[in-house]
């Protein structure tokens, strides 16, 4: 039966709300034929509405979120129904209203009842105090998150039973593959797959150095470099420019050892989040290999090495302290500062001055000379190569005991923790902004979501471990000989070594890290004085042994 205008002002409605959505079969519909839904579902209505000649104002929600919290526009429907402004809302069915939680329905439901808001569609206007109608409600309100629900369920199950085959379902092939629609699984593109093997390729075994044939050895900063500025492999989106962190993902990306990963998913609360790892459907030979066994562990087994390397641009050479020494006050890495400074003498002639330092770049903290801290470490490690048997073991197990327990010489991981945290909120945010705007679609939003509860996680992981208590003392058993064995080679080599690239991979190979205590600043000629507190790597023989 049509609507009459004077039926409706005889309820005592003045002014009506068109509230427009998309539903998740109409985005679908909109990709499949590329009709404008949102205008359809407009015009619709206002077939409906025009006529009746009762002002009415529109509300077009672009995203298909399920809960109110994700629906910007909604949540102003309802603050303007609470207000009194309008006295219905005019939409293409009731169950655009949303499919949310069973709070959100009650809040919806409330709502509706309290303030006694008339639902008008283009088949018929609900009043509340009609029991009839708001029966109906009630059964379109909340049946219509059972049917989404039951929805969601039987296209997730299909979607695990086809990943459990090895098929994949997570949309467009991923960079080094390509869909096979007979088969539902992927199969290698040689021309991309190439690429991946010559990043893991440089990774592993360096990026060329020289024309002598030389490979120099890069962290995830210098490939990233080294790949944007001297090689035509474009990221998978075709960018030039390779990001240290998302080289660091294409390294550790399973898929190129033929594993296929797929995330379990389950509502808690309204909220979708990841089940454990233990949860996930991992098939194994799901996909031709692109990487080989062995450098997929060599490329794993590197990226595992928690020690610190040194962050030098990919056009210059670490120098022989780089990446070592560590600031005693704020406990920030230093780093070399090189400068020649020209003086005229009174006859007119001009002196060059080399000035080398071991600088911390925070305000106030230790500035000392480079080269003194180079011969101080190697005195360091003639000192102890020429100790007796029982003093050496004594002094080298003590020194071995120091790793971990210098908390004073650690950066300050509680401020690392509040920024990273920080960051991840913002990209957080960036997401829901996405999802809300349609950009992103359910399996999108969710895998994006599960990285940075990944990360969230990792950062509570590494809060709870630097704020835990000292570790218990450990006991070590050393094997002197090997010890002084080792400590005349590395000395001979240094000695021997023409390159401070070679040099600093010496140094780094003996000395977890450095830390410099400045004790008196220097002036003019006179020197700083300073304290050094240097701590062996355990792997300075095969003989150190935890116990």
């Amino acid at each position: 039966m049509a609507l009459r205008a004077q039926d409706l002002l005889d309820l005592g409605i003045e002014s009506i709300l068109n509230y427009l959505r998309r539903s998740r079969a109409d985005e679908e519909q909109e990709r499949r034929t590329g009709e404008d839904v949102l205008q359809a579902q407009k015009e619709l209505m206002d077939r409906v509405l025009e006529p009746l000649g009762i002002p009415y104002d529109q509300r077009s929600e672009v995203g298909s979120g399920d809960k109110i919290s994700t629906r910007p526009v909604f949540q102003t429907v309802i603050k303007d129904l609470q207000s009194g402004k309008f006295q219905a809302i005019a939409v293409k069915e009731i169950s655009r209203m949303g499919r949310g939680s069973y709070t959100d329905m009650g809040v919806i439901y409330d709502l509706i009842t309290d303030k006694r808001i008339f639902i008008i569609t283009p088949y018929k206007t609900f009043d509340p105090n009609n029991p009839s109608d708001l029966r109906q409600i009630r059964f379109e309100l909340f049946m219509s998150r059972e049917e989404f629900e039951t929805t969601r369920e039987r296209l997730f199950g299909g979607r695990v039973n086809r990943a459990m085959e090895g098929k994949w379902v997570s949309g467009e092939a991923p960079f080094g593959f390509d869909y096979n629609p007979a088969t539902k699984k992927l199969d290698i593109n040689e021309q991309q797959a190439e690429q991946i093997r010559a990043i893991f390729d440089l990774y592993v075994n360096g990026v060329p150095d020289g024309a002598d044939g030389k490979r120099r050895d890069v962290s995830f900063r210098a490939l990233a470099t080294y790949l944007s500025r001297h090689t035509v492999i474009c990221t998978p989106k075709g960018k030039k420019n390779w990001h240290p962190t998302y080289l660091k993902g294409v390294l550790q990306n399973e898929r190129f050892i033929g594993i296929l990963k797929f995330r379990t998913t389950k509502r808690v609360n309204g909220k979708i989040e990841t089940r454990p790892e233990e949860e996930h459907i991992i098939v194994h030979d799901a996909m031709p290999r692109i990487i080989d066994q062995e450098t997929w562990d060599k490329a794993q087994a590197k990226i595992n090495d928690t020690a610190h390397k040194p962050r030098t641009k990919m056009d210059f050479s670490p120098c022989e302290l780089a990446g070592l020494c560590v600031c005693y006050k704020c406990g920030g890495r230093m780093v070399r500062q090189y400068s020649v400074q020209k003086y005229e003498k009174q006859t007119g002639d001009v002196v060059e001055y080399h000035k080398e330092f071991l600088w911390c770049t925070r305000p106030g903290c230790t500035f000392v000379k480079y080269r003194s801290v180079e011969e101080d470490l190697l005195d360091v490690l003639r000192y102890f190569k020429d100790l007796s048997a029982d003093r050496l073991r004594e002094e080298l197990v003590a020194n071995l005991a120091q790793d971990g327990q210098q908390n004073n010489f650690i950066p300050d991981v509680n401020e690392y923790i509040e920024q990273r945290a920080k960051e991840l909120k913002n990209r957080m945010n960036f997401i829901f902004e996405k999802y809300e705007s349609g950009r992103y679609t359910d399996e999108m939003f969710d895998e994006r979501k599960a990285e940075i509860d990944k990360g969230l996680a990792e950062l509570s992981e590494l809060e709870k471990k630097y704020n835990s208590e000292k570790p218990e003392s450990k006991e070590y058993k050393i094997d002197v000989d090997v010890v002084r064995t080792n400590l005349n080679s590395l000395l001979d080599a240094y000695a021997e070594a023409e390159d401070k690239s070679d040099r600093n991979r010496i140094m780094r190979s003996v000395f977890e890290h450095v830390t410099i205590e400045l004790i008196e600043r220097g002036r003019g000629r006179i020197p700083s004085k300073y304290n050094i507190y240097p701590v062996f790597k355990k792997g300075l023989t095969d003989s150190v042994i935890l116990v």
